[in-house]
């Protein structure tokens, strides 16, 4: 095993800071195990089986919602990638979604039930692709939506917001706080809140991808790597997988310097993300993992891959070259992850979520200038 690479000792608590080599060479991913500390955080104690039963079944549910309007997404392979871990690479790709990511998923499930409950007008905060997926909802359900976005979100999904008939809020990412600036819309003008990851249904609603590999491709998962922001696709997809697999290991893959997640399955305790990495992984930025999302991750035993920018571009070169896919560097951090260290996953059959596409052709065109 590489010296960056932490070996797992079960009720171990491992550290070891995501870092470049000290020659300058990016690691491309380090590997850490949570605490099993029960006292670490009292938001993060473990789901009891009931709860457990409750997200798979509410995930369940929430598919005919999604299905409606968003018909299940391809799993793809390349023969390359199962020849560099002797084993089968299960890729995803959410990047086929109407809205070009996985975020539509959770929008669907949480706005058909406001729907069905009255409300004609949503709000929500996003980096762009949530924003997406809550605008092409409300169009969809026949309702209207107020997007929070930073002002330094890419064109292509504000345009894309936009086109769907989103009304644009804008907030400053290193001087607001995204959920106030949110709430003080409600204040004014009474809507429910939907949140891109820290709520039940929104996770039940992005859990309906793993339903979908389940169905899609039976037989054991061994592993799940998962791009991770929030962890609300985290938590779904890995609670519906262990359901059916209890064996299968769960990894977030976060970009180097936000790696929040990384750092809160080091502690036992959600930690901030240093967020002192480039902000090419747009889509990935959140400070720090949810409440809600954490304890759930953390009941899974989930653990965390950090990935360089080098590779997320190596990753979006991959898509592109063998499959055609035009990959955002968001959705393609997971992949990363795996051509960073495929001794990782040798012999296994391995999920990888593509979970974004949605970029314009001048960042996609530096992305693959910096994979060489």
């Amino acid at each position: 095993m590489s010296d960056n690479v932490l070996p797992v000792a079960a009720g171990a608590q491992h550290r070891k800071r995501c870092s470049p080599h000290p020659g300058g060479e990016p690691s491309g991913l380090d590997l850490v195990t949570m605490s099993e500390d029960p006292q670490a955080d009292s938001l993060t104690s473990r789901l009891n089986q009931s709860e457990r039963a409750r997200l798979v079944a509410d995930i369940d549910a929430a598919l005919p919602r999604v299905h409606r309007y968003a018909p299940a997404t391809p799993i793809l392979s390349i023969p390359s990638l199962d020849a560099l871990i002797k084993g089968h690479v299960l890729l995803k790709a959410e990047c086929a979604q109407a809205t070009g990511s996985f975020k539509i998923r959770g929008a669907l499930n949480v706005m058909t039930k406001l729907s069905s409950e009255g409300a004609d007008r949503v709000i929500a905060f996003s980096s762009g692709n949530h924003g997406i997926g809550v605008a092409y909802a409300a169009r969809c359900l026949g309702m209207s939506a107020t997007i929070v976005v930073p002002h330094d979100a890419p064109g292509a999904k504000i345009d894309r917001i936009r086109r769907l008939g989103g009304e644009i809020v804008w907030y400053d990412r290193l001087s607001e706080d995204r959920e106030q600036v949110a709430n003080a819309i409600q204040d004014k003008t009474p809507a429910p809140l939907v949140k891109p990851y820290d709520d039940w249904d929104t996770i039940a609603g992005q859990g309906t991808c793993g339903a979908e590999v389940i169905a899609q491709a039976p037989g054991a998962i061994d592993t799940a790597i998962i791009c991770t922001g929030g962890g609300g696709l985290a938590a779904g997809i890995g609670t519906y997988l262990k359901s059916h697999y209890p064996d299968t290991r769960v990894f977030t893959a976060e970009p180097e310097g936000w790696h929040d997640h990384y750092l809160s399955f080091q502690s036992g305790k959600r930690i901030k993300a240093p967020g002192d990495g480039t902000q090419r992984c747009d889509g990935l930025l959140a400070p720090i993992p949810g409440e809600l999302t954490f304890s759930i991750n953390q009941a899974n035993d989930a653990e965390g891959l950090c990935v360089s920018d080098e590779r997320v571009a190596s990753a979006m070169r991959t898509a592109w070259q063998r499959l055609g896919i035009k990959l955002e560097p968001s959705g393609a951090v997971a992949l990363g992850a795996l051509l960073s260290r495929p001794e990782l996953f040798q012999g296994q059959r391995v999920l990888v979520t593509l979970t974004g596409g949605n970029v314009d052709d001048q960042r996609f065109s530096e992305c693959l200038a910096l994979a060489g």
